[in-house]
């Protein structure tokens, strides 16, 4: 009984710090899926945000009373002309971080044909890491790169029948 109680001893005193090295290889793994989470959490939901400005947009569309168009083309300008300044109105609304990832150049409504069919297309594309306005704030750790990998821009779309 005396010599089990010796082998549970010395067992004990060599495993003792296990947990804290344990704990200390494993703690920056965690955090960095936690921040990892947080940070395409917002990017998620910045990409929600995006994709309601452009339906919204689209959206308008249905408000052009088409009685009063009087050919095609006249229709198609009310439309685009209404979507677009919706689109503008919704995009300035968003939070600040959100409107002023925007890019105004890449963010536009307009009439394609597919088909024979008329439709409004509407899209805004959005920087994610730029230098003057990032959505998001990655990591960096020099040689290793970036973290958590992201793309450069994002991009939401939004199609309709005229």
């Amino acid at each position: 009984m005396v010599l089990v109680r010796q082998m549970v001893g010395i067992a004990g005193a060599h495993q003792r710090g296990s947990v804290a090295l344990e704990f200390l290889m494993l703690f920056p793994l965690v955090v960095a899926m936690l921040y990892a989470a947080a940070i395409y959490s917002v990017l998620f939901y910045s990409k929600y945000q995006l994709q309601d400005a452009v339906d919204k947009a689209v959206a308008s569309a249905m408000r052009v009373d088409r009685s009063r168009a009087v050919d095609s083309d006249s229709l198609q300008s009310a439309v685009t002309t209404l979507s677009t300044s919706t689109l503008a109105a919704v995009v300035s609304g968003l939070p600040g971080a959100v409107a002023n990832a925007v890019d105004d150049g890449a963010s536009s409504c307009a009439m394609v044909s597919s088909g024979g069919v008329d439709l409004l297309q509407c899209s805004i594309q959005a920087r994610v890491n730029g230098e003057e306005s990032p959505l998001v704030k990655q990591l960096s750790f020099g040689f290793l790169g970036a973290f958590p990998p992201l793309p450069e821009t994002i991009t939401v779309q939004s199609v309709i029948a005229i």
